[in-house]
């Protein structure tokens, strides 16, 4: 097609649409456009529950494991405890200060790591909680 063809198409397609022939057709390109994004849109909103909630569930998995082990050393460290506090009685009891002292130390440090985990368990159990009621 020579150079003089194509612009004589471009031509009539310009006074076509200025002469009313195309009246419609800025707004038919324009509800193409829309209906084309309509139905991309709806794919990707169907597309969120193909797993079957494997993904959207798998945050409260995680929670009830760390959950679990969390009890596991809550318990190892009442043990623990335990066991420090019938060693600080018997250090006082038979008057070994120095070994007193140091039993004390590390039955505070105990405690201490017992509360923070304590406090894990409650920030899990809210979190458990949460992904529960108000599920996505």
């Amino acid at each position: 097609m020579p150079a003089s063809a194509d612009a004589s198409l471009i031509v009539k397609a310009i006074e076509a649409f200025r002469g009313g022939k195309m009246r419609y057709w800025k707004s038919f390109a324009h509800s193409f456009l829309a209906a084309g994004l309509a139905l991309g849109a709806a794919g990707t909103i169907f597309a969120r529950d193909w797993d079957g909630g494997y993904y959207r569930n798998r945050d409260l998995r995680h929670d009830y494991r760390d959950l679990h082990s969390d009890y596991a050393r809550e318990n190892a460290m009442r043990a623990d405890i335990t066991r420090d506090r019938v060693r600080l009685n018997q250090d006082i009891r038979l008057g070994r200060s120095a070994a007193a002292s140091r039993d004390a130390a590390d039955l505070a440090r105990d405690q201490r790591v017992l509360r923070a985990e304590q406090r894990d368990i409650h920030r899990d159990r809210r979190d458990i909680y949460r992904d529960r009621v108000y599920r996505r």
